[in-house]
């Protein structure tokens, strides 16, 4: 399948568990190395680490910010912004004054947010699934009428603007690209199919295919292009090795609701061979995906960071 986007590769570098200098360093290495993207993540207990509960955390957008103004090429973002934790308006500002700082580098993520127990701890509310879908589809409107308008008016069930001014407008036109964090078929990939510049999910060749066929659907009846809709996968680990039982003990080791069986648990990681990872990013883009996100956290495997990009990033980017 041909694709009009780019073949791009970037990092998650979680904050959880992390040090700022550390974070500092590898970002500033990762844009050296020609990565395209470097993402944050937005939680407020750790998501990694559930049996360390007490895990720092830093904040995913205050990390976006200080990591910008020490970047100068790279895009970035926080992969994925929660979207029950922050008033849509406030995020809207954050967003527009982050594209102000780094010129016109920022995509926006967002999703309907899963994590209830920190939501529990913190008193935000967490409705049905539905309803926080419903909830992130609202917000995505009001981002684009506040980046767009000099007055904006909203009246949705969840949220409302009334006559509403947002200033500075951000450095991109028409908007910030927005990209949908989202898995479920029937509510999620709709709004992707009606409001998304980029669609983003953890995944495998094996388990993508029916949520492209969803999504495929769900444009269709909007009388939206696929194509326009930029895919991105992020891969939950990035572990550089030749050691084939130790990738067994590894994988046979997590619990993903989400994968069943070794290779489609396998193909949710970038993990293995340059040759084993090349072949999984190859089915990818047959399948229309062009964006590949590794996630890491501290400490930081820096030749994995450097042989990821070289070995393999760079056979896609040059081809």
């Amino acid at each position: 399948m041909t694709s009009r986007h780019p073949i791009r590769f970037g990092l998650q570098t979680a904050p959880e568990g992390a040090e700022w200098l550390e974070l500092v360093k590898v970002w500033k290495f990762a844009e050296d190395l020609g990565y395209d993207t470097i993402w944050t993540s937005d939680h407020f207990v750790t998501s990694l680490f559930q049996d360390e509960p007490e895990t720092t955390v830093l904040d995913g957008w205050t990390a976006l910010a200080g990591l910008a103004v020490l970047t100068s090429r790279v895009r970035l973002g926080v992969m994925i912004t929660g979207n029950m934790y922050r008033h849509p308006p406030q995020l809207a500002r954050i967003a527009a004054t982050i594209d102000r700082m780094t010129n016109g580098r920022l995509i926006m993520g967002i999703g309907a947010g899963w994590h209830e127990l920190e939501h529990g701890m913190y008193g935000v509310p967490f409705p049905s699934p539905a309803e926080r879908a419903h909830r992130m589809a609202e917000t995505v409107q009001i981002f684009k009428l506040l980046w767009t308008e000099p007055r904006a008016t909203f009246k949705g069930e969840y949220y409302e603007l009334r006559d509403a001014i947002a200033e500075p407008k951000p450095v991109q036109k028409p908007h910030i690209p927005i990209w949908i964090g989202g898995w479920g078929e029937k509510i999620m990939l709709k709004y992707v199919a009606m409001y998304g510049d980029g669609w983003n999910l953890t995944g495998s060749p094996i388990s993508l295919p029916p949520k492209l066929e969803a999504l495929e659907r769900h444009c269709e009846s909007v009388g939206r292009d696929i194509d326009e809709i930029e895919k991105s996968v992020m891969h939950m680990g990035l572990y550089m090795t030749e050691d084939q039982e130790w990738v067994r003990r590894y994988i046979e080791g997590r619990s993903y609701k989400r994968a069943q069986g070794f290779e489609n648990m396998k193909g949710h990681f970038m993990i293995g061979t340059p040759e084993e990872m090349r072949e999984t990013i190859g089915k990818l883009i047959d399948l229309g995906f062009t964006h590949f996100v590794a996630q890491i956290v501290q400490p930081y495997d820096y030749h994995a960071i450097e042989r990821w990009y070289r070995e393999v990033a760079l056979s896609f980017k040059e081809a």
